[in-house]
């Protein structure tokens, strides 16, 4: 069953109908909870959201944020990261099922301080119509020393704030295949860390029977670049090509539920 997406000049009636009792919904919710959630279109403009949301972008109130784009908020931070979060939706809205979500880990500075949220997204969908009006997401807080304490030079590579998406148990790139070891691998390279020092890591977080070495990390290295087709397995010419295709982005799920300290998502 195929889904298309649907502007919001596209409308009828009965979807505007179906978008005022999640609105409802969203209206309930702020009054009775905290809950960070809301809804954006597939041009990612939001459609509502609570009021604790707003808050933490620099808005009095859910009302508020509705009519606009990422960019357009008064908080800085969320200005500043509103391309990633347009690329977020649209590969989900993009992805080619209806049920996929997407979990990012978010730190920037909000209206209310330099914080770590991680946020959920899944597809907005008036399955009658068969039609995907946008995004839904919902935010919680996290504790950024877990980020710190384990990756700490992240800051120093790519900077204070990020977003982050969970990576999946396998990931391709250019039509090849990682494994989940394979993109961890990927993204402590993109850190600088030295291969004895990923050794120690993995041993560490992902244990197994014969300890890890040196030699063990490095021949990991050779075996991506000759998957990825880079001459003289140059370290430097993997790491150009794995930024240039978004990895440092794309946080291993693994390392993700430990930063979050939460079961899978």
């Amino acid at each position: 069953m195929t889904y298309a997406m649907l502007a919001p000049e596209q409308f009828t009636d009965e979807h505007k109908s179906f978008l005022a009792g999640f609105r409802q919904s969203i209206e309930m919710l702020s009054k009775s909870s905290d809950m960070m959630l809301g809804a954006k279109d597939i041009h990612s403009r939001h459609l509502i959201s609570t009021d604790a949301y707003a808050r933490i972008v620099a808005l009095k109130q859910g009302g508020d944020v509705a009519g606009r784009l990422d960019c357009e908020m008064p908080c800085e931070g969320t200005a500043e990261f509103a391309d990633s979060y347009v690329s977020e939706d649209l590969s989900l809205m993009r992805g080619g099922k209806i049920e996929r979500k997407i979990a990012t880990l978010n730190i920037h500075e909000y209206a209310d301080g330099l914080k770590a949220r991680v946020f959920n997204k899944h597809m907005l969908v008036h399955h009658p119509s068969q039609s995907i009006l946008g995004t839904i997401y919902s935010g919680q807080d996290v504790e950024i020393g877990n980020f710190l304490n384990i990756i700490p030079n992240y800051v120093l590579e790519f900077g204070a704030g990020c977003s982050l998406e969970q990576g999946s148990a396998y990931s391709s790139l250019e039509g090849v295949t990682l494994t989940e070891y394979e993109q961890e691998v990927c993204f402590l390279l993109l850190l600088n860390w030295e291969f004895k020092q990923i050794a120690a890591f993995m041993d560490k977080y992902r244990p197994r029977n014969a300890p890890r070495t040196t030699d063990s990390v490095i021949k990991c290295k050779n075996y991506l670049c000759e998957k990825f087709g880079i001459e003289q397995a140059r370290l430097q010419a993997l790491k150009e090509f794995l930024v240039h295709h978004g990895l440092h982005r794309k946080i291993p799920r693994s390392l993700f539920n430990r930063l979050i300290g939460s079961k899978l998502l």
